[in-house]
């Protein structure tokens, strides 16, 4: 009787060792795309060229936000049917609790080189807006962002002219509160 037992044990401790060693969950991959990953490295914002320009700063851009996994969560196509019509992505920038993604704007055929349209996509509603709408038109690329989620834009227009394009003057507002 012991014997059986000692053989039993002995096939099962056999049967064991050549089981083969189960890994836990293989860690998520980075998102590959060209891009940004937002502070707390849950998204990534990745900005595809889709255009037909030959030089990548002219091309026409389509915003993804993503996921880890690299699920689309959003998008945002600046694409136009002629190539010359539509926008390309200049700058770009997390919030720091990375909430909204911000982006400036340029026409991808030239056209009104004084406008940089910015936009922001905002993680809680899961939505792309335009900055413009809620400030006037924005008449320089360079977009500041401050902490929590203040953004300060330079637009068209001075107090003896209201139609500047050049100089234009400071707006900030808070992004939380544009709906």
């Amino acid at each position: 009787m012991r014997f059986s037992i000692c053989v039993a044990i002995s096939f099962f401790i056999a049967a064991c060792a050549q089981q083969p060693t189960t890994q836990g969950p293989t860690p998520p991959q980075p998102v590959q795309c060209p891009g940004l990953t937002s502070p707390n490295q849950q998204l990534r914002a990745c900005v595809l060229s889709v255009g037909k320009h030959p030089n990548p700063s002219f091309n026409e851009s389509r915003v993804e936000i993503r996921n880890m996994k690299g699920t689309v969560l959003a998008t945002k196509d600046f694409k136009s049917p002629d190539g010359e019509h539509g926008r390309n992505v200049q700058k770009m920038e997390w919030s720091s609790e990375s909430q909204f993604f911000v982006f400036s704007t340029a026409s991808s055929g030239g056209h009104s080189p004084w406008h940089w349209q910015t936009y922001f996509y905002d993680g809680k509603r899961k939505t792309f807006k335009e900055v413009d709408d809620f400030t006037g038109p924005v008449i320089k690329r360079n977009f500041k962002l401050t902490a929590p989620d203040w953004i300060e834009v330079q637009v068209q227009g001075t107090a003896n002219d209201p139609g500047d394009i050049t100089t234009g003057h400071s707006e900030k507002r808070r992004l939380s509160t544009l709906h």
